[in-house]
């Protein structure tokens, strides 16, 4: 900060002592080394009304700030600007003054007590909320994104599943094709039963060449011997190759039947035993899923059930909300109780510095403010500035009271007596010594000194410069 940078040590000593059941708290001295304008100053104050008087009014801010630094150690800036320093009112005219008036009046009520400052409670209680929302809402976010994933899976499992189940009934198909009559399950008797016929039918008209041969032979042999002629010898072996020519072209048929059926058997075979092994693979893949598939669903009802318990940021959500309520409900009652105490406090101070020309000052539910004089009722918008500017005094000093209960603070008042008749100041002065409690005026004019010394009320005069 700036004003570290620049070098200045500050000694700010606060007393406290007994003021019937209420504490006040005092400034007594403030040193100042070579700050901004300011270099070496000591100022000593009085329990009492103190004037600060400076021209300058970056000397006087100086001084300002560095009291300003000290009390936030012990209460809140809210608190400060409420009921410590009051500023100089900037309205340009009564109709805007008036507006700032009602203005100060309703954010009095809104701040109440100073020993709960509901409102900066309240603010932190939002920005909680809103962290948890954050991390709610993410949270949120992230369980569906992850209940989507499951489902998706989900899907995408029962899609393999069916795509098995269709495999499983085109390998049953193929399976059935495979039976060559009803009620065979393999197929492999037939292809052997048709083997064995090729194989016998091979082999008999192997024999039947044996048989056609050696017949041939002995017809040759008896016709020789019996009818000694060429002719039925030739005849005989016609006959005979004839028959061993068509038993042998017969047994080769059978023989390239028989290898066929062989190789038939094999491709079966082959074939079988590559659907069985498909048909195993599958109904494993089938178990691997359906069990995947269960495991899934398991863990998607824990999501679902989990989905209706209310997660930590949700309960933490929930105590915040409660928290809320419950500062809104009290920050209500505070507003009517401590509304009241400070229009009856305010009515109070304005009917001792006006002379009674004032009694009360009102606020109804819509923040209009209005000032009883006499017999009437008068807006603030009819009243004079000067009758204003009295109004907001009375109005500062009653909530410098009641919102600092347990200990009276000094009251630091900026220039804000500019536009007072000598009469009205007189009067605010009176009052101002009458009520015991540590005031600060700071101001650019001697007026307030002048006066004071002609009503020959005590104070403790600070020169800047």
């Amino acid at each position: 900060m700036q004003w570290r940078r620049r070098h200045y040590i500050m000694v700010f000593r606060l007393y406290w002592k007994q003021a019937g059941d209420r504490q006040n708290m005092i400034i007594r001295q403030l040193n100042i080394k070579n700050s901004g304008e300011i270099h070496d100053k000591t100022l000593e104050f009085s329990p009492g009304i103190n004037v600060l008087y400076g021209e300058n009014e970056s000397e006087r801010a100086i001084v300002h700030t560095y009291i300003k630094n000290m009390f936030l150690g012990d209460i809140s800036e809210a608190i400060y600007d409420n009921a410590v320093f009051a500023a100089k009112l900037k309205s340009p005219t009564e109709q805007d003054l008036a507006r700032e008036l009602q203005k100060f009046m309703t954010g009095y009520q809104g701040t109440a007590d100073s020993s709960m400052d509901l409102g900066r409670a309240m603010q932190m209680l939002k920005m909680s909320r809103k962290g948890y929302l954050v991390q709610a809402d993410r949270k949120q976010k992230e369980t569906e994104q992850e209940r989507q994933k499951l489902l998706t899976k989900m899907d995408d499992i029962r899609n393999e599943l069916n795509e098995i189940q269709k495999e499983l009934v085109q390998i049953d198909e193929k399976e059935g094709s495979l039976r060559m009559r009803p009620g065979d399950e393999s197929g492999e008797i037939i292809l052997d039963e048709r083997m064995a016929e090729a194989k016998a039918r091979r082999n008999g008209f192997a024999m039947g060449m044996l048989i056609s041969a050696f017949a041939g032979i002995f017809g040759l042999i008896l016709s020789a011997i019996i009818a000694d002629s060429i002719a039925v010898s030739l005849t005989v072996a016609v006959a005979a190759a004839g028959l061993v020519g068509l038993c042998g072209k017969k047994q080769m048929k059978y023989a390239r039947e028989f290898q066929k059926r062989i190789r038939m058997k094999k491709r079966w075979i082959s074939r079988q035993e590559k659907l069985k092994c498909s048909k195993e693979s599958l109904r494993q893949d089938c178990d691997e899923k359906e069990t995947e598939l269960r495991n899934i669903q398991e863990e998607y009802r824990e999501y679902e059930e989990n989905s209706c318990l209310p997660t930590s940021e949700e309960r933490e959500l929930q105590a915040l909300n409660m928290a809320m309520e419950t500062i809104e409900r009290l920050s209500g009652n505070i507003h009517l109780q401590f509304g009241r105490r400070l229009q009856t406090r305010t009515s109070q101070i304005l009917r001792e510095v006006t002379g009674g020309k004032y009694q009360d000052v009102l606020m109804d539910a819509a923040c209009h403010m209005t000032v009883t004089a006499g017999d009437g009722t008068v807006a603030l918008e009819h009243l004079s500035r000067g009758t204003l500017e009295l109004i907001y005094f009375a109005m500062r000093m009653a909530a410098g009271e009641l919102l600092c209960q347990e200990e009276s603070l000094p009251m630091i008042l900026d220039n804000i007596f500019g536009m007072y008749e000598e009469e009205d100041l007189a009067a605010v002065l009176r009052w101002m010594y009458k009520e015991k409690r540590q005031i600060i005026i700071s101001t650019c004019s001697k007026r307030e000194m002048e006066l004071l010394d002609r009503e020959e009320i005590p104070c403790q005069k600070l020169i800047l410069s």
